[in-house]
């Protein structure tokens, strides 16, 4: 990692302590890169560009709450004094803004470039799978909500994650981590029924 990425992980660092360890923070952060990287490698994408997008995707987030605005407006937007002063050019600046701001499932907005449809994948990759079933349950649990939360959770957004993926590896990855999130929820809600025979 270069010394402008180790700043620009300071300041998510500093941003991102308050918030519930597990969900959305530096791990998530990080994971998220990573996926980038892969992602943007393969499909030949502006890595300079991605990976300042992956590492500031949630900067914002620990002021949503607060402010009401969401965090893909808000880390796009704080995104860009930080970039200024990190050498990215007025270009580079608003692509990174423009990938942030079209990264969020809710947000109902499209992707406009390869380097948003694989910011999009990569969040979104982290919420299936192995990992996402922990970072659900963790934010169910902050939440003080139980097991039938996060059976919803799963139902209105977890499993349909898999086909809101843009780019045709994340398509293969998602189709991995969407087996493994599938068989967990129908293993849970058969443990959960009253008649459950599993342990008799």
């Amino acid at each position: 990692m270069d010394s402008i990425e180790e700043r620009l992980f300071q300041l998510v660092q500093a941003s991102v302590d308050d918030l519930m360890r597990g969900a959305h923070a530096l791990d998530h952060t990080k994971r998220v890169l990573a996926i980038c990287v892969e992602l943007g490698t393969e499909l030949g994408a502006n890595l300079r560009v991605l990976r300042a997008a992956a590492i500031l995707h949630d900067i914002g987030r620990s002021r949503e709450a607060e402010t009401g605005i969401s965090h893909a407006i808000l880390s796009g937007e704080m995104s860009r004094d930080v970039l200024a002063q990190q050498e990215y050019s007025q270009d580079e600046i608003q692509h990174v803004v423009d990938v942030i701001r079209t990264h969020r499932f809710s947000e109902g907005l499209e992707p406009t470039s390869i380097e948003g449809k694989i910011l999009s994948d990569a969040d979104n990759l982290d919420a299936i799978g192995a990992v996402g079933v922990y970072r659900s349950i963790a934010y169910t649990t902050h939440e003080g909500q139980g097991l039938q939360e996060f059976l919803e959770h799963a139902d209105e957004k977890l499993l349909k994650l898999r086909d809101l993926m843009y780019t045709e590896p994340a398509k293969r990855l998602a189709a991995e981590r969407h087996e493994f999130l599938e068989s967990f929820v129908e293993r849970l809600r058969q443990e959960l029924r009253p008649d459950s025979t599993i342990f008799h």
